[in-house]
Formats: C-alpha cells, sequence, structure tokens
C-alpha cells in the first residue's frame, strides 16, 4: 500500500505512467471485530493492477501531516519494464518527477538499465530493465 495526498490524482498518473487499470475503489471499511461488533471506517482507497496480471498495487488517500517523509536510500517503488527509455518518456509525460536519468547498473550476475522518477506526492518509483541475469 501506498499513502498518497490525493487519490484521484495519483489514480491519474499511475494508470497514464505504467498502464495500471483500476479493479476497485472502496469508500467505507466495515471491520468485524472478536466480539462481533462493526467498526465502520471511511476511507479512501483504490486496488490497481497491471493489465493480465495478479499484482495488486492499493492506494489509500491520507492526510499530509500522516504522510511522513522518509528516507528514500532503499525504500521506493520498484517497476521492471521492457524498454526502459520508453517507460520514463511515458512517466514524464504522465507528471513524473525525473530524479535519475537511465544509466547502466550490475551486481551479482546481473546487469541493467535503471532510472528514477518522483511520483505525485514525492515517491520515488525506479523503472528497471533487465538486460542479463535475474533477481
Amino acid at each position: 500500500m501506498l499513502y498518497v495526498s490525493d487519490l484521484e490524482a495519483s489514480i491519474n498518473f499511475y494508470t497514464k505512467a505504467f498502464g495500471f487499470q483500476v479493479t476497485n475503489k472502496l469508500d467505507t471499511l466495515i471491520a468485524t471485530q472478536p466480539d462481533g461488533t462493526e467498526l465502520v471506517r471511511s476511507v479512501k482507497m483504490a486496488f490497481l493492477k497491471f493489465p493480465n496480471q495478479d499484482f495488486v498495487f492499493e492506494l489509500s488517500q491520507q492526510p499530509m501531516d500522516f504522510i511522513k517523509p522518509v528516507a528514500f536510500l532503499f525504500q521506493h517503488l520498484g517497476v521492471d519494464v521492457q524498454d526502459i527509455e520508453t517507460a520514463y518518456a511515458r512517466a514524464i509525460s504522465a507528471g513524473a518527477v525525473e530524479l535519475l536519468p537511465v544509466r547502466k547498473v550490475r551486481a551479482k550476475g546481473i546487469e541493467a538499465k535503471q532510472a528514477f522518477v518522483g511520483g505525485p506526492d514525492g515517491e520515488r518509483i525506479e523503472l528497471m530493465q533487465i538486460i542479463g541475469g535475474e533477481f
């Protein structure tokens, strides 16, 4: 789950930038407690999927004071792509911020092209195109 400040803006960005499709949106969550009572909570959440894949990307709108900045050294959303140049251009045209242009990286049997862009709330998104090896 990724916390976002504006659910609709984030849905718009992730569907345009990466081809996600919205599969469900929630405005109410009902939790049944162990004693049988129900806790009803208003929420703003969406579930997104890549076409023909089971991976679910969950977005949850939260107040900005709830979304705290964190160190992004290794915390980011990684997206495996087939053509990094095209994916990078698509993300930028959807409103992503350029953080790190396409470069080659190598590590323990893996060779890849990598780039980073920023999403609507400043979240870092890594684009990765594997050239050789496997994760």
